[in-house]
């Protein structure tokens, strides 16, 4: 990431942030080794079963695509890996640490629906694009937007006028923050994953998820990463997992769309839109946060 001054610039002007939760930071640790016994992930887990039960949720729910039932967490980590079970409990660790009554009054269930649509989106094209990531795509595209609970939380009242007057989503939302606060949900979410010193890819993703005059994809530590979810984003947006004929900003993509199809098979906005319109199948509105 090339404008972490920017960041802690954005960082000072939010406030104090809340600390990273213990459980993040013990899984984060053991996990840093490539050694680390699938048994004592599943003990350093297993203290919070609070969150034991919501890693099952988002293991089966539709939004994550498994082929089988996960009953337990053990399995889990049999099946997903260590890997993709600490992209979990770091998505649904990081929401309950930014949850609090401002954000359940501001950020509606439409914010979850969104969130896990862009996460399963992002994933299903991930497998689909053969890019190789291992439950990154699925945990960049759940936090896409949790700098606005960072804003809802930090910035109370001042952020939610903003929110509601711009509609609550999207570029206009964007423009409103900046002209507001000089700086955007974007930003504000990658600040956030710099002040835990979370992985930079997935800060990245986060800070690039919507287009920016004064930041390129190509700036990210994984372009690809970064892309996938700017694409998933704006397609969940354009409505193509709603059933019904969509708009397709998210073809026009061209920036992203270098990384995600550098040899050049998908040239145009019609390549595109049939390629995601494989996707269309309806989520289910059910999320695992809830």
């Amino acid at each position: 990431m090339k404008n972490n001054a920017n960041l802690e610039h954005v960082i000072s002007k939010i406030g104090d942030l809340p600390a990273m939760p213990e459980a993040v930071g013990e899984v984060l640790r053991l996990t840093d080794d490539p050694q680390v016994g699938m048994v004592r992930v599943s003990e350093a887990i297993q203290q919070d079963p609070a969150l034991t039960a919501k890693i099952l949720k988002v293991s089966n729910s539709p939004y994550y695509g498994m082929k089988q039932y996960v009953g337990t967490l053990k399995l889990a980590l049999v099946i997903l890996g260590v890997r993709e079970v600490r992209n979990i409990v770091l998505g649904v660790s990081v929401f309950d640490a930014l949850h609090n009554d401002r954000t359940e009054t501001l950020l509606t269930g439409q914010f979850w629906t969104h969130s896990f649509t862009v996460a399963g989106l992002a994933k299903q094209l991930g497998l689909r694009l053969h890019l190789g990531l291992q439950g990154e795509d699925f945990i960049s595209g759940l936090l896409h937007d949790i700098g606005k609970m960072v804003m809802c939380r930090q910035l109370g009242g001042q952020y939610e006028t903003v929110f509601r007057a711009s509609g609550g989503s999207s570029d206009a939302l964007c423009a409103a923050e900046r002209d507001a606060f000089g700086f955007n949900h974007a930003e504000a979410g990658a600040a956030l994953a710099l002040y835990w010193n979370l992985p930079e890819t997935l800060a990245d993703s986060l800070w690039l998820h919507h287009a920016q005059a004064d930041a390129d994809l190509s700036e990210a530590r994984d372009p690809k990463l970064a892309s996938l979810i700017r694409v998933a984003n704006r397609a969940a947006h354009d409505g193509i997992t709603t059933g019904a004929e969509y708009s397709c900003s998210a073809c026009g993509e061209e920036s992203a769309w270098k990384f995600l199809d550098p040899q050049g098979t998908m040239p145009g906005i019609e390549q595109r839109s049939e390629f995601l319109s494989q996707f269309g199948e309806v989520f289910s509105v059910s999320t695992p946060m809830h």
